[in-house]
């Protein structure tokens, strides 16, 4: 979301998770589970290539036709967009990071 869409952190987290609890396990879900918000956020994916569509038409019992549409994961643009900008998540040894102040252990200002 964030490579895609340029939201910050926090709000492409928010959005993340928005969309999951609506797939859970699954690689499709169906139009109608959505709100009307909702909906506008998946069209909004499907902009950025991340969320694709399809639908089926079935004849109803009285003959009229009817349209299922459906939403899935653009997986092979999704891989590619991670591939491009892989995640900046480098090791930091934690112990140089720290100040050279921390390591004393002689008496310090204030301390007894």
């Amino acid at each position: 979301m964030e490579k895609t869409a340029g939201f910050s952190g926090p709000v492409a987290d928010e959005v993340a998770l928005r969309v999951l609890n609506y797939f859970g396990y699954l690689d499709e879900i169906i139009d109608n589970a959505l709100d009307h918000d909702d909906r506008r956020l998946f069209y909004f994916l499907q902009d950025m290539k991340i969320l694709s569509t399809r639908w089926e038409e079935t004849q109803l019992a009285n003959g009229r036709n009817w349209r299922i549409f459906y939403w899935s994961f653009n997986w092979d643009n999704i891989s590619r967009i991670l591939d491009e900008h892989p995640p900046k998540n480098e090791p930091v040894d934690l112990y140089r990071s720290l100040p050279d102040s921390v390591w004393c252990r002689g008496e310090q200002e204030g301390v007894a």
